[in-house]
């Protein structure tokens, strides 16, 4: 079913927007001279901090990752190509462990055919991370991830302009975190901060330039300078949850996911659009062009600036499903291109009839999803798998 000419029709509606004045509070929150204790987040939950395993059921499992389950539509999905039939330049295979058997974790696209990459010893050993160029098919050592013994494993691997950006616990000191910096380029990591703080609350974390910035499950924004110093509040962002910088929105990934987002807001510019919900949806998540949730049992998509609400295969939950640069939509075993209408089947089918796949390790919502490339031994759940099938979103034709 192409959706192409179904979005064609939309209708844009003009809202006002209004505006806050966030930039030059970030710049007074610099200024401030009491400290707000930050969290981190350990459970398996933690937005979109951990690989995804996508079972067509909905349980979580292990430290480290998540993994849901959703009731298959075959009816449906079946309507549906392979992304490797969709989009032939987007889908590639990797080898699923490095040279010294390490197994590599995707965890967002650096470029049409730059994959971000750790490598982990086991689970719980997050040891370094790679960029793997799916032209050349060779993969090149970025840093080591340091003091594996000192944290638990990195959390919320972030790429930023010129860093890569993870947290870790810290195991020998009690309710603290700790933010690392790679450069993008390669190189030695540094620790930025170390925040204390009972160890369940960082949601997102965003890199800048300059400085590195996360929020709260309970809502609320902080930044610290990327050379180092203490963390600050950032004044008037009290409930706002970082989505991918700069944009942040009332409703966070975990608590509130059942809840209906309200607001988008710049953090860049400080202007606060006021968003309006379709009669009868639940869910609803925008991006600066485009909104998604759920309709009755229907997923829906639909322009930011107006339009209906335009029915999609699979389920569009708030915790595992996101709008992806803008632009994609993963609703269960499947994505969308909202731009150009096209979807297709991600994920491979078990020997039981389930679809696996996993949405990447990265704090803003990742540029690629992976699966077990086949043929793979049943049950192809520990990763058994030779190589990885690899949906680069950043090699969608536009």
């Amino acid at each position: 079913m192409d959706l192409k000419p179904i979005f064609d029709t939309l209708v844009p509606e003009e809202q006002p927007p209004s505006r806050v004045d966030v930039k030059g509070a970030i710049q007074a929150g610099r200024r401030l001279r009491h400290r707000r204790r930050a969290l981190a987040v350990l459970v398996p939950v933690a937005a979109a901090a951990a690989t995804a395993l996508v079972l067509v059921t909905g349980s979580l499992t292990a430290p480290g990752r998540r993994d849901v389950a959703t009731s298959p539509s075959p009816t449906r999905t079946g309507e549906l190509r392979p992304a490797a039939e969709v989009w032939p330049s987007a889908v590639t295979t990797i080898p699923a462990k490095a040279a010294d058997g390490w197994t590599y974790r995707p965890v967002t696209a650096m470029s049409a055919t730059e994959l971000l990459l750790r490598a982990d010893k086991s689970p719980q050993e997050g040891r370094r991370l790679e960029v793997y160029d799916t032209a050349r098919r060779k993969a090149t050592i970025l840093g080591e991830i340091p003091n594996v013994r000192d944290y638990s494993f990195p959390q919320g691997v972030e790429l930023g302009p010129t860093y890569i950006l993870w947290w870790a616990t810290v195991l020998n000191a009690r309710d603290a975190v700790d933010l690392w910096v790679l450069p993008r380029s390669g190189g030695t990591a540094a620790r930025v901060a170390r925040i204390s703080g009972p160890p369940r609350s960082i949601d997102r974390i965003g890199v800048l330039r300059d400085r590195v910035v996360w929020s709260v499950k309970e809502g609320g924004l902080y930044s610290v300078p990327i050379t180092g110093g203490t963390a600050r509040a950032m004044p008037g962002t009290d409930g706002l949850h970082l989505v991918s910088w700069p944009w942040a929105a009332d409703a966070g990934q975990v608590i509130d996911h059942q809840v209906n987002q309200r607001v988008l807001v710049n953090l860049e510019t400080g202007k606060r659009t006021p968003l309006r919900a379709p009669k009868g949806v639940k869910q609803m998540r925008c991006a600066p062009t485009w909104c998604a949730a759920m309709q009755g049992e229907q997923a829906v998509a639909w322009r930011r600036d107006g339009g209906r609400p335009q029915p999609l295969h699979g389920t569009f939950d708030a915790m595992f499903s996101q709008i992806r640069g803008d632009r994609f939509v993963n609703t269960g075993p499947q994505v969308y291109d909202l731009a150009t209408g096209q979807g297709a089947e991600i994920g491979w089918k078990t020997a039981k009839g389930l679809i696996a796949m996993s949405l990447g390790l990265s704090s803003s919502p990742s540029l690629v999803i992976s699966w077990d490339a086949q043929p793979c031994a049943n049950p192809c759940l520990q990763g058994k798998a030779p190589e990885l099938t690899v949906l680069n979103l950043a090699a969608v034709p536009g």
